[in-house]
């Protein structure tokens, strides 16, 4: 066990990506075996019990710094302020419930794409994080799943969903075309104050795409899209829209890092500013169901991608 608490003391110190930790135990598990196959080949086990104790070892390597790494997502995310105690502040909005606030936070940190399809939510960690009960964790991780975002696995806790390719592409179709209602209404509905304030959204998306930073890239490209869902003025297509995207986000945010897909999204990004601000609400529904549709051969590059 000498050998597994090495190993804890040195990675706990340090910043791992989750493909860092599990290379590392990849390594470490390799000369386990290694070392086992040696012991048993000459049918001496002296060295057997510490050889279990490196695998414990490299399993705690991955598994600590993976749920570490999650964690951190969420609080980087949610932008909740830390109190003395080390918790995230949670503060409910008017009429909230401590569920629904902590719902708020996981759900936008999937839609922001720090959660990937697949991750496991620790029950335990979350409630820690948050300096709550396990009682509100879980009742968010059911409304959560309500909403299609998490699987819920009984006693293995939640899991972030993860969709099949076919059906992701059946969802990006309806994506497109509530996406393409909203801006159609947009373009009906908005005033000239609405340019500026498009604009301004776009001209920052403009800069992070010259700079190639994908995740400030992605992170305003979802404001673009936030502001036309507002100014289609229909609260309950919003709210649909809305649910939808989170759902796919982690998929889109793939779409995003695809090759000269950010010198294409901004081109698109003006034609739907221009079909809006011209109030053509033909053109401004084609322009942006196009952009979010995967057609011809983005769509085979996603699946290529996705696969």
């Amino acid at each position: 066990m000498t050998a597994a608490i090495r190993i804890r003391q040195r990675t706990a110190s340090k910043s791992l990506s989750n493909s860092c930790a599990s290379a590392i135990s990849g390594q470490i598990r390799h000369k386990t075996c290694e070392s086992l196959r040696r012991r048993r080949a000459s049918r001496v086990y002296p060295g057997q019990k510490s050889a279990v104790s490196l695998e414990c070892g490299c399993h705690f390597v991955y598994v600590y710094c993976s749920r570490r790494n999650m964690m951190a997502d969420i609080g980087a995310h949610s932008g909740g302020r830390r109190v003395k105690n080390g918790h995230e502040a949670l503060a409910p909005g008017p009429g909230m419930t401590l569920a629904e606030s902590l719902r708020q936070k996981l759900e936008g940190a999937i839609a922001a794409g720090h959660l990937e399809p697949g991750s496991r939510l620790d029950e335990q960690e979350i409630a820690q994080r948050f300096g709550v009960s396990r009682t509100p964790v879980r009742e968010a991780f059911r409304l959560m799943a309500a909403n299609n975002l998490v699987e819920l696995r009984g006693r293995q806790g939640a899991t972030v969903r993860s969709i099949r390719a076919q059906a992701l592409i059946e969802m990006f179709q309806v994506m497109a075309e509530l996406e393409g209602l909203c801006a159609r209404l947009a373009a009906r509905r908005v005033s000239q104050a609405w340019g500026s304030e498009i604009g301004e959204i776009h001209q920052r998306l403009m800069t992070a795409g010259e700079t190639g930073d994908i995740d400030v890239f992605y992170d305003i490209n979802q404001e673009f899209h936030e502001a036309i869902y507002e100014a289609s003025r229909n609260t309950f297509l919003a709210e649909q829209t809305r649910k939808l995207r989170n759902q796919v986000a982690a998929y889109r945010r793939r779409v995003t890092r695809m090759p000269n897909r950010i010198a294409d999204t901004v081109r698109e990004h003006e034609a739907i500013m221009e079909a809006i601000l011209a109030h053509d609400p033909e053109r401004a529904h084609s322009a942006m169901r196009d952009h979010v549709n995967l057609l011809g051969d983005n769509l085979l590059d996603f699946l290529a991608a996705f696969e």
